[in-house]
């Protein structure tokens, strides 16, 4: 039995629609979605994080812990996306696939 609470407790697994920041990591990395679809970042961490695409399609901004951001992907591709507070994290670098 752990005491002194330092353990991670899974927290669930995100909805198909969702992206987690937590534990400073995308979870998960990567999606695969159709055309149309909205898709949520949930900032589950106690730190600030960002959803910034490659190419600045798209840029969140702060998240700051508990808040969210939504972004809907209408046009088929790829997508690469990462965290501006903590960019050479390889864990906190995506992809989504619309098709």
């Amino acid at each position: 039995m752990l005491l002194n609470g330092c353990r991670k407790e899974p927290k669930g697994d995100p909805g198909p629609n969702e992206i987690w920041l937590e534990y400073k990591a995308f979870n998960p990395l990567q999606r695969k979605i159709a055309a149309g679809t909205t898709i949520t970042f949930i900032n589950k961490d106690n730190a600030n994080h960002s959803v910034t695409e490659t190419h600045n399609l798209f840029d969140s901004g702060r998240i700051k812990s508990g808040d969210s951001y939504s972004y809907t992907f209408t046009t088929p591709g790829t997508y690469y996306f990462f965290c501006n507070y903590h960019s050479s994290n390889s864990s906190e670098q995506g992809a989504i696939l619309v098709q």
